[in-house]
């Protein structure tokens, strides 16, 4: 058991829910390899959902605890990736491999990524086990910039007591953004308490890379195109496809691990009609593509655009949708400040994508303006200020039940 005599950032524990896409996984793989690289004698556990966790490069001192994998089927609505197997047990099983690794770990700092309560509440009995076996531990929520529509949050941590876990439960609070472009907290209605506790780091933006892949040449400008995971980039990628070949220009298309073998056949034989077209299953990093490429067209995921905007690349992003609003609403946030341009997902996306490209490859790389990349190193600091103070405060949690 820690005591509030063990403090200091010795181990580190990641929650990770991976529902959906690669997103959760990749910024908390970013989270991790900078704290290992920069507070000694860190170990870190990392306990994902996700299926493609081992095919991303895994640093010295992280452990990775892999949950039962789930799919996001719609707004708060999940199955098991094997569709044999019912839902219920799958959760049951991640929650209690989530509290036991947290009672057995004994982690200094337990960072959860983006939900407070888990996927379905799965993390309610790890809170009470880490209070009751590890009171010193603290709790730390990170968020990332945009969450939803702000109606729609509201409403959903309302029905669910997340914002009185948030009061009770978290000493503090991380948005992975910048309050000027977002006031995370005033847009989802932190309480008072929580406003004290609440910190801006940042954008978490890995450092840019020299390219380990090359394009269609190396010799020759190309337009990337990225889907994230891509369960739903198959109507990005063939327009991104199209666009360039309109422009006389070559395309790199990265389909993302979680694209559908039917629409992976339905690219695979744009990509053969096309003149000077092709595509990639996976990639570990976009930054290692970023140095060749004349411009990128993505959807407007959060990760995407903390390696893309870094590296000066123009960028047009056609936002997700369905079932949240988050990727329209940052989209949106972002061209105002002039960091990206916005094409609008449905129909004729090739025709309308086509000249917004033009406009983006006639302005060059740029070195970004209003955007804050500094994320990682800020949430260095936050981590480590938490386990002092967990040394000379009394936890700031509360011994009240937790929601069932």
């Amino acid at each position: 058991m820690r005591t509030s005599r063990d403090h200091g950032l010795h181990r580190l524990l990641l929650y990770s829910h991976d529902t959906y896409g690669l997103g959760h996984l990749r910024r908390n793989l970013a989270i991790a390899n900078h704290l290992l690289a920069t507070v000694p004698g860190l170990q870190v556990v990392l306990m994902s959902g996700s299926p493609t966790a081992r095919r991303f490069p895994l640093p010295r001192g992280l452990t990775l605890v892999s949950l039962p994998p789930v799919v996001k089927v719609g707004p708060e609505e999940y199955r098991g990736r094997d569709p044999r197997v019912d839902f219920a047990v799958v959760r049951q099983a991640r929650a209690a491999i989530i509290a036991d690794v947290a009672r057995r770990f004994c982690p200094d700092v337990f960072l959860v990524d983006h939900a407070p309560h888990g996927m379905k509440g799965e993390l309610l009995p790890a809170l009470e086990a880490l209070r009751n076996h590890s009171p010193a531990t603290r709790i730390v929520l990170g968020l990332r910039d945009v969450l939803d529509d702000p109606t729609v949050v509201r409403q959903l941590w309302r029905e669910q007591g997340v914002l009185d876990t948030l009061e009770r439960v978290y000493d503090r609070v991380v948005v992975y953004g910048s309050r000027d472009l977002l006031d995370v907290a005033a847009e989802y209605g932190f309480p008072p308490a929580v406003l004290d506790r609440t910190s801006y780091c940042g954008y978490i933006c890995r450092p840019q890379a020299a390219p380990s892949v090359a394009g269609p040449s190396s010799d020759d400008r190309f337009v990337l195109g990225t889907a994230g995971g891509g369960g739903d980039g198959l109507d990005v990628l063939i327009a991104t496809l199209r666009a360039a070949e309109a422009l006389a220009l070559p395309s790199l298309l990265i389909t993302g691990p979680f694209m559908s073998n039917g629409d992976r056949c339905d690219l695979a034989a744009a990509v053969r009609a096309s003149r000077a077209g092709r595509m990639e299953e996976f990639v570990a990093g976009l930054e290692t593509l970023l140095p060749n490429a004349a411009a990128v067209v993505s959807m407007a995921g959060y990760n995407t655009l903390c390696e893309v905007i870094p590296s000066g690349v123009p960028a047009v992003v056609v936002p997700r949708v369905w079932p949240r609003r988050e990727q329209a609403i940052r989209a949106r946030l972002f061209a105002d400040r002039g960091l990206v341009h916005v094409v609008e997902p449905g129909p004729d996306l090739d025709a309308r994508l086509t000249p917004v490209l033009r406009t983006a490859l006639s302005q060059g790389r740029r070195r970004p303006a209003s955007f804050d990349g500094e994320g990682l190193a800020r949430l260095r600091g936050l981590l480590l200020a938490e386990t002092e103070r967990s040394g000379r405060d009394e936890p700031t949690r509360v011994a009240a039940e937790l929601p069932a």
